[in-house]
């Protein structure tokens, strides 16, 4: 057979297809650090939308160089502080309303207390219907006036005098053994009516109202009140009258005791503080010729 008569051997080279090698764990390390970041994100953003500024410079500044803050304090620590700066002003509040409460609510108990002293003491008969008591913004307010509802007058003070009648002097020590059991600062002021002295007296409606208000001082401390408990002692003269519209009424003529609240203790004293200080207003001038009381 010639060569042109032989068959044409055709070879074809196919490749072989073989399996590729093994990816390992790789992709599961690239989606952990996505979890890992998109958990980081939506953890700052919750933490922006519960922080104040402050807070939110500490987030930056731990962001910035992560880990351990300046002073090795770490950022949990700087978030329980964050917190508990945030919720000190509500506790603080709320404990001043709860102090606030439990003070009115003694201060009320004490003004039941004297009232109920008042109707079944028979030695306070006279005076009782003089004694106006109420607990106000200020405190456990006592009022003992010169005019009952019996229309007596009298009962308090002598004309002109600063000598404590014994009917006052037995009131005064029974209102003592309630009083000494508060632990507010009492406060004493004597009042006068607008009648004047006479020219050449020596003697004036500031320095009556002092005297009568400090003597009543004495005796609350002789029955049992504290020193330090006396906080103040004011000499109101007619500046302060109960009935405003008759200067010369009877009921101006008084003793006022306070059992003042704490939170209104360091509020100035009134226009005229015999001794402590205030600056006494010029007293009204009603009829020279009319005698003191």
């Amino acid at each position: 057979m010639s060569a042109k008569t032989q068959p044409q051997v055709v070879v074809k080279w196919k490749k072989k297809k073989g399996h590729g090698g093994h990816h390992g764990g790789a992709w599961k390390v690239a989606y952990a650090d996505f979890i890992t970041c998109m958990f980081a994100l939506f953890l700052v953003l919750w933490l922006l939308t519960q922080a104040d500024l402050k807070l939110r410079q500490e987030l930056a500044r731990y962001f910035r160089n992560a880990g351990v803050q300046s002073g090795g304090s770490m950022l949990g620590d700087k978030l329980e502080n964050a917190r508990t700066e945030e919720k000190r002003p509500l506790e603080a509040a709320l404990t001043i309303v709860q102090g606030v409460g439990e003070e009115l609510e003694a201060l009320r108990g004490s003004a039941k207390e004297i009232q109920e002293a008042l109707e079944r003491g028979p030695e306070l008969g006279t005076i009782k219907d003089h004694v106006r008591v109420e607990v106000t913004s200020e405190g456990l307010e006592i009022q003992i006036v010169d005019s009952g509802a019996s229309g007596r007058k009298g009962l308090l003070f002598d004309l002109s005098s600063s000598a404590l009648k014994p009917e006052l002097v037995a009131l005064l020590k029974e209102l003592a053994g309630h009083l000494k059991t508060l632990p507010n600062h009492i406060e004493i002021g004597g009042h006068t009516d607008a009648r004047p002295f006479a020219a050449g007296a020596g003697l004036s409606n500031w320095d009556l109202s002092f005297e009568r208000a400090n003597n009543a001082r004495a005796v609350l401390e002789q029955a049992g009140i504290r020193p330090s408990q006396i906080l103040r002692i004011s000499a109101y003269g007619a500046e302060k009258p109960l009935n405003a519209a008759d200067p010369l009424a009877d009921e101006n003529r008084r003793l006022s005791i306070l059992a003042r609240r704490e939170k209104t203790e360091k509020e100035p004293a009134g226009p005229a503080s015999a001794g402590f200080g205030g600056a006494p207003v010029a007293p009204r001038i009603i009829d020279p010729g009319t005698p003191p009381v």
